[in-house]
């Protein structure tokens, strides 16, 4: 991909963008009359966008509200394009790592009990959530509240949008794919 053009009523003229052959990298260039120099600028595209993150709603990545549960709350989301901090380790349990550590064991089971909360690192949610049980039709599914898998509203978290629970039992599918998905 090239793109060529004027900027900012011409003072950057021959403005470039251009993509390396395996697209892992971008490279941004022009002339900038105002200050009288040329400018190469090169990126890897894995730090400007989030390739391997896979979401429902990708507009709700970086739009300044915080989603505290995976995918979205993940490495590969950037913690929700950098809505959310990164996670911290939860004081009395080993390996539990979230944004939010006073939600754990607050007496509220968070969001359906998704993850990073309803882990087992977490206990799930500090005993808040019920431990996961299996969900029939989906022999590889494991949720808190089997009831919401395929109740008709996508529930967009983990593991509930997972291949192992259906995505969502095909709430999570475009209509088009929700008749032909089978495990």
């Amino acid at each position: 991909m090239n793109s060529k053009g004027i900027i900012s009523g011409e003072i950057i003229l021959g403005f470039e963008l251009e993509f390396s052959i395996d697209g892992s990298t971008l490279a941004v260039g022009g002339y900038d009359l105002v200050r009288d120099f040329g400018f190469v600028k090169v990126y890897d595209v894995r730090e400007l966008f989030y390739v391997d993150c896979t979401v429902e709603k990708p507009e709700q990545i970086g739009n300044g509200f915080c989603d505290m549960y995976e995918p979205y709350y993940s490495d590969v989301c950037g913690y929700d394009g950098g809505d959310c901090g990164f996670p911290v380790l939860v004081e009395g349990y080993d390996n539990c790592m979230v944004a939010e550590p006073a939600f754990i064991g607050n007496g509220f089971c968070y969001v359906d009990g998704v993850l990073p909360f309803s882990s087992e690192q977490c206990e799930f949610d500090g005993g808040d959530c019920p431990n996961p049980s299996p969900v029939e039709g989906y022999p590889n599914c494991l949720v808190s509240f089997p009831e919401r898998i395929a109740d008709g509203t996508c529930l967009d978290s983990l593991p509930y949008n997972s291949y192992e629970c259906g995505f969502d039992g095909g709430d999570c599918l475009p209509p088009e794919f929700a008749q032909t998905f089978t495990l």
